[in-house]
């Protein structure tokens, strides 16, 4: 995504705009040399006050955020998360009918219960945990990018949820698997833009094969001009520290990084977005780039970058 060219001309550094113009210390020594019939003193002095406003105005404009070329930038190349989040879902009468595991069990028991949470509590993967409420489980189960956008606060119901550091996930999923009273255990790498960004701003994919761009159904890849103008609304907002531009093929790594039980595979890309991720100096200004951005031509969804609350 090349989005350089959109820096207005009046933005240019002042002296790449004219370079014909003398500097008026320049002027001054050079009719003072002429006057005192010296007129080859003025030279290396002039050259050297010259070099002087040269650099004075590199460094202002180097501390330009507009400056041409340093937004927006390539998401950062830095190491991946190795932490992650996980759910517990339990059965019970109505979760008897969805997972084979539950089957002819019913609802987990008082006992059932016990067994579960002396496992939570041993097992050294796990950071933290603790029953969830329906909203921390929901926002757990959102991660997944395939069906967390239709997930409703009423489908969850009891489970138990936390976080996770190093270790071998794939045997804690095993374990947690075959404890009875257990419905499914999820586990979720955490995302790649957590820390790194504050504000996502997605813009139109090719298809919308998922409910998060349906938005997009009629309006089809966003244009370059399209892009531009958001870039160009939120780069002129106060308060951004850093604008990364993420291209589908980092997408499609950040998802399958996120969902690694299940990866979505090496597909096509047309469904997956351009997305623009803002860095604020002040977190809680978010919204502020909703408001702005938000029902903008080619733009998809906006959305707060921030850890899922876990137990």
């Amino acid at each position: 995504m090349d989005l350089s060219s959109d820096i207005p001309e009046s933005e240019e550094l002042s002296f790449g705009k004219e370079p014909t113009r003398e500097p008026r210390a320049t002027t001054w020594l050079r009719r003072r040399a002429a006057r005192d019939g010296s007129p080859r003193v003025w030279k290396p002095v002039a050259v050297a006050l010259s070099m002087v406003v040269l650099l004075a105005g590199a460094a202002g404009g180097a501390r330009d955020p507009y400056d041409r070329g340093r937004w927006p930038l390539p998401p950062p190349d830095v190491p991946w998360p190795e932490t992650g989040t996980f759910l517990l879902h339990l059965c019970d009468d109505a979760r008897t009918k969805v997972w084979e595991t539950c089957e002819g069990g019913g609802a987990v028991t008082d006992e059932e219960r016990w067994v579960i949470e002396r496992t939570l509590a041993s097992l050294p993967e796990i950071t933290s945990y603790g029953r969830t409420t329906p909203e921390e489980s929901l926002a757990i189960a959102r991660q997944d990018h395939r069906v967390g956008d239709v997930l409703t606060v009423d489908l969850m119901r009891d489970s138990y949820g936390g976080t996770l550091g190093r270790g071998d996930w794939r045997a804690l999923l095993r374990t947690l698997g075959d404890l009875p009273g257990v419905g499914v255990p999820t586990v979720f790498r955490d995302d790649f833009w957590w820390g790194k960004a504050d504000v996502s701003v997605a813009l139109c994919p090719e298809t919308s094969l998922y409910e998060l761009w349906r938005i997009c159904e009629e309006h089809g890849l966003a244009t370059a001009s399209e892009k531009e103008a958001v870039y160009d609304r939120i780069r002129r907002l106060p308060g951004i520290e850093k604008i990364y531009a993420e291209d589908p093929a980092h997408a499609a790594k950040a998802r399958n990084h996120i969902s690694w039980q299940m990866p979505f595979g090496d597909g096509p890309l047309d469904d997956l977005p351009e997305t623009f991720y803002i860095k604020l100096a002040d977190p809680g200004t978010a919204a502020r780039i909703e408001k702005a951005v938000a029902g903008m031509s080619g733009v998809a969804r906006v959305r707060k970058v921030a850890p899922v609350a876990a137990p």
